[in-house]
């Protein structure tokens, strides 16, 4: 079993260490030829520390991983040196595509993708630019058990994007070829750029959140006969959208949205119906998220405005 390493733990198997480097956001994709461009991997990060055919997981927030992945026990099977230290992503498949909801259920195969290379026989690499980084990765790991690398494109990131786009992956990383890896910070040399979906959704209900009337908003899709539930919204919701939405909401009950409107899909808990202030289902919104789940429960929702001029009618 791989035990928690105290927080103040500063070295793995003789390695320093580190908080994974973090990366902005961009707007849109770009090409330029002083980045290199690549998938963003939906899963969990991880830093991946190995000593021989021993290997230590250590999540973004500094949680051991192997526990929970025991397959990826085999990734010193991929490495061509002493010790190393990978930085990547524990993704699963599902179907031929990655499913980060099949993920959360610690399915018994699972990948890391390998990205970045930290630290090679002693040598720490965090100074070199990620161009020669990568060119260590590439002579350290080969693709062999659990472990894949992922491939970088030069200059071409708006490809890139459509690419992953019609295959309705998380979106692409953009990351400046000189760049040096600052461990724990969240820099400009490298950025995310997501692909998000935007839709409409209908208003169920509300729920207040400390020093708000309104926190969020259950929001839902109409399906067959009635309504499915879509998740919360809160992002997005500021002072303004607030106010607007609570003169505009007409009170109702979850006994009246059956009764009136149909069955409700993906209901929430019994605890949850009891919290939420359910509203008559007239009023819509315009919503961005990055993916609906298998489960039919909306990803990294962002409330974007009020649907203009649609209602639902009786």
């Amino acid at each position: 079993m791989q035990r928690r390493l105290p927080p103040k733990r500063n070295t793995v198997f003789g390695m320093p260490r580190l908080r994974p480097m973090l990366a902005s956001v961009a707007g849109a994709p770009f090409d330029d030829d002083d980045w290199l461009f690549e998938v963003k991997w939906d899963g969990y990060r991880c830093l991946a520390y190995v000593s021989g055919d021993e290997v230590y997981l250590d999540s973004r927030n500094g949680k051991p991983l192997l526990t929970q992945f025991p397959g990826l026990s085999g990734v010193p099977l991929a490495i061509r040196a002493k010790s190393a230290l990978l930085d990547g992503e524990i993704v699963a498949f599902r179907d031929g595509r990655v499913d980060f909801s099949y993920l959360r259920t610690g399915p018994p195969s699972v990948t890391l993708v390998v990205f970045d290379i930290l630290s090679v026989d002693g040598r720490l690499l965090t100074g070199s630019p990620l161009v020669e980084r990568k060119a260590e990765l590439a002579r350290f790991v080969h693709p062999e058990g659990p472990v894949v690398l992922s491939h970088a494109v030069d200059g071409s990131g708006k490809a890139l994007f459509d690419w992953a786009r019609e295959r309705e992956l998380e979106g692409i990383m953009a990351k400046r070829k000189e760049s040096v890896y600052r461990p724990g910070e969240r820099t400009d040399d490298w950025l995310k750029v997501k692909n998000v979906r935007d839709g409409r959704f209908w208003v169920l209900g509300y729920v207040p959140s400390p020093g708000r009337t309104l926190g969020s908003l259950v929001v839902a899709q109409r399906h067959g006969d009635g309504f499915l539930v879509v998740g919360r919204v809160s992002s997005g919701l500021n002072r303004d959208y607030e106010r607007r939405l609570l003169e505009a909401l007409e009170p109702g009950s979850y006994e009246d949205l059956i009764s009136h409107w149909g069955v409700i899909y993906n209901p929430p808990s019994r605890k949850e119906i009891q919290k939420i202030r359910w509203v008559k289902p007239h009023l819509g919104v315009e919503v961005s998220y990055t993916e609906m789940t298998p489960e039919k429960k909306l990803r990294h929702p962002v409330f974007k405005g009020l649907m203009s001029g649609e209602k639902n009618g009786n």
